[in-house]
């Protein structure tokens, strides 16, 4: 997955926000998928953050073992607006 470019996608609508990784979704988040006393905060403009994170939940913290400097690689961004 990491020796080639990929494309990520976020579809953001007023009730549902997809995610998706060369065109297929991976996550769905809506209103009713949230947990118990939470709130849908997704209805005001946000900005795009790109950035490289190490650690969090998918492969744990960094270790001896984690390669550093790491370099992540853009090729593009593309921000679309549905007509209204």
């Amino acid at each position: 997955f990491d020796s080639d470019f990929h494309v990520f996608a976020i579809e953001w609508t007023t009730n549902q926000i997809t995610w998706s990784v060369d065109g297929k979704p991976y996550h769905v988040q809506t209103p009713s998928t949230l947990p118990a006393g939470t709130s849908w905060v997704f209805d005001h403009p946000f900005f795009i953050l790109v950035n490289l994170a190490v650690g969090g939940n998918y492969l744990g913290p960094p270790d001896a073992g984690t390669v550093f400097p790491q370099t992540l690689l853009v090729d593009y961004v593309r921000v679309y607006q549905v007509g209204s």
